[in-house]
């Protein structure tokens, strides 16, 4: 009864087992890439202007020109300057996009910033690791402190071996003294596979500004393959591709079920107003920033899209109906390579 008891416990005691960031950080090393220390400050600074005009770093307007999509609660706005992307890799097997943003506006050049994403994408199965840092307490905090972005420590190693120093001989801190656990970021709200639906890259205008955005429209995509807390914490979100024959649309790009559906479409298209975008970003062809370059004329623009764009909007409400085509994003829709 004593044995029965204890094999009990320890089967509960593993199911509630939470990866440690090492844990995590490991498997996605070995089934996606290892992802080196970075700093933050060699990435393409993304451009924050109203009508046109660069505002000054230790400014944070209400409105802008391209705002930042991402839901940014306890940012200034969602036009703080001094964000900064950067590709850490972009190859056959693997891509590695990092961004450091600033959500508290502060001087120009300055290295400290509120939130740290990395997205380690596999071209070869679609496996992809989620991996974000952020300030504690989160801001408001002063423009002296956050997150040292000079030199960020790897968050997925297979060794425990200490952080190298930078080039220049800055240390970094410990990996779990910087990213959060992967309980944290899977249990996150919005979920990150929420708006990552149509895969493990985003295309905005405001990230459009600089050339830091690997592109994979069509790759497998695997986003909760590695890590039990994102298999658990995702089990009920489900991301697929929706599509119509002869879409032009989805000529280039998926469109996901979730956040794609229900948001990214309409504010792609004119038809819903960018949380911090201000009078120039809702006129065309401002507005309309899918496809990307627009150079259409509006009517031109009804023309090639409208019919499209409708027709993906009836599906997205009811993928199961007339003329809908479900993508699916396994192993089974692996293109070759």
């Amino acid at each position: 009864m004593k044995k029965t008891t204890a094999l009990l416990l320890a089967l509960l005691a593993g199911s509630t087992h939470a990866e440690t960031l090492a844990e995590y950080g490991r498997q996605c090393a070995e089934q996606i890439a290892e992802i080196p220390a970075f700093s933050c400050m060699a990435g393409q600074e993304i451009p924050i202007t109203v009508d046109g005009k660069p505002v000054p770093a230790d400014q944070a307007p209400p409105t802008c020109d391209r705002p930042s999509l991402l839901p940014q609660p306890t940012a200034q706005s969602q036009c703080v300057p001094g964000s900064r992307a950067l590709v850490l890799r972009d190859d056959k097997t693997a891509q590695v996009s990092a961004i450091c943003r600033k959500q508290v506006a502060r001087p120009a050049g300055s290295p400290w910033f509120d939130e740290i994403n990395v997205i380690s994408h596999s071209l070869k199965n679609g496996k992809t690791c989620w991996f974000t840092a952020k300030v504690t307490p989160p801001p408001p905090s002063t423009p002296a402190s956050g997150i040292d972005g000079r030199w960020v420590p790897s968050p997925s190693m297979l060794t425990a071996k200490p952080p190298p120093a930078s080039p220049d001989g800055v240390k970094a801190q410990p990996a779990d003294k910087v990213w959060q656990t992967p309980h944290q970021v899977a249990w996150s709200q919005p979920a990150c596979i929420s708006c990552h639906d149509s895969g493990p890259f985003m295309y905005s205008p405001y990230i459009a500004q600089t050339t830091q955005l690997p592109g994979d429209p069509f790759g497998v995509y695997e986003p909760k393959a590695i890590g039990e807390d994102f298999r658990r914490a995702w089990a009920k979100l489900h991301a697929f591709g929706i599509t119509t024959r002869g879409n032009t649309c989805t000529a280039c790009h998926r469109m996901g079920n979730m956040n794609s559906c229900q948001v990214a479409m309409q504010q792609s298209t004119g038809n819903a107003p960018q949380e911090g975008g201000n009078a120039w970003s809702k006129k065309f062809r401002q507005s309309h920033w899918m496809s990307p370059g627009n150079l259409h004329s509006k009517a031109q623009w009804d023309e090639q899209f409208s019919e499209s764009l409708r027709k993906l909007a009836a599906c997205c409400a009811d993928p199961k109906g007339a003329g809908c085509q479900v993508v699916e994003y396994g192993p089974k829709a692996m293109p070759k390579r």
